[in-house]
């Protein structure tokens, strides 16, 4: 069997097999990063504090690789600037975030109105605004992406019209809508404080610039604290994507087997046709090719047992019984 497979034939069809398995190898590896397609976990390089300038730009949506790293702003709150966001949980506790514009020292903007970024500087367990800190700050948190969008007819489910208005709730912190709100430019995406630290202190950062579990927001009372956000991480994996990713892989199998059992097949054929084919009659061996062959009686000519096309053997060899 091992000759027949070294034959032309079975050398092409061999390598259409290696080729068509390749495929559903590359297939099966496709499916497989399918199925663990954004995936998010934790990296502890994003622990490090860095320059919020790196991660957002104006006009320019937040990434997947430039979210949940720790940043440090220094600027300014706009005074008069915060909103309740309502909804935002604080180690199981319902409350609010305590929103707020900041404006940068350091901007890459054009506009005639000095850019500013939402910033989430507190969470209150009350709908009590707690007032802005005032001159210039550096602020240290992490770059989060907007919320969803949160219809006003939902915030008026919850909370009374007087309510919304005097403490000015709003559903969701949005830059988008926040944009609306400030009449004014913001980037794109939302900072989480963690510490406020006035102008001329030192930063509350250990020797690898991670943030000291000390620090804190400024005027936060007992009921208002830091958001302290944590890295978004995300483990789930689509078993339907690895299902195919195996199934690929059994086709490639499948394949093999596919031209090892052709082989087998054809191999047993030529070393007794006569179990393969309904014929009663004398046949022979040609030795060229080591195939058989018979006479037709009806066509008066020789055929190769395994020819499906049934050609014809040629004269001489006709010509060969005759003498």
């Amino acid at each position: 069997m091992l000759k027949l497979a070294f034959t032309p034939r079975w050398i092409a069809s061999l390598l259409l097999v290696i080729a068509l398995s390749t495929g559903f190898v590359m297939l099966s590896h496709w499916q497989l990063s399918s199925a663990t397609w954004g995936q998010r976990t934790a990296d502890p390089t994003k622990e490090i504090v860095q320059p919020w300038e790196k991660f957002l730009s104006a006009h320019e949506p937040l990434t997947i690789e430039n979210s949940d790293h720790m940043v440090q702003v220094t600027g300014h709150y706009v005074p008069d600037s915060s909103y309740l966001v309502a909804d935002k949980l604080n180690e199981g506790r319902q409350g609010f975030w305590i929103v707020s514009a900041f404006i940068p020292e350091k901007t890459h903007s054009t506009d005639s109105e000095s850019r500013a970024i939402a910033i989430a500087r507190a969470w209150s367990a009350n709908d009590v605004l707690d007032v802005e800190p005032q001159g210039t700050l550096t602020v240290i948190g992490r770059i989060v992406s907007n919320d969803a969008p949160y219809y006003s007819r939902d915030v008026a489910q919850k909370y009374s019209a007087e309510q919304i208005a005097s403490h000015r709730i709003i559903g969701s912190a949005a830059s988008a809508q926040l944009t609306n709100l400030w009449d004014r430019p913001l980037y794109g995406a939302i900072i989480t404080a963690d510490a406020e630290i006035p102008q001329g202190n030192p930063l509350p950062l250990d020797a690898d610039g991670r943030l000291l579990p000390s620090a804190t927001i400024l005027g936060q009372n007992q009921d208002v604290h830091g958001v302290r956000a944590s890295q978004v991480t995300h483990e789930d994996v689509n078993w339907l994507n690895i299902f195919y990713a195996l199934e690929w892989l059994v086709f490639a199998g499948f394949a093999f087997f596919l031209w090892w059992r052709m082989l087998k097949d054809s191999y047993e054929k030529a070393q007794d046709p006569a179990e393969y084919f309904e014929y009663e009659g004398q046949y022979w061996l040609d030795e060229d090719s080591g195939r058989y062959y018979y006479w037709d009686p009806g066509a008066e000519q020789y055929y190769f047992f395994d020819d499906i096309s049934q050609q014809q053997i040629t004269e001489e060899r006709t010509n060969k019984h005759a003498s």
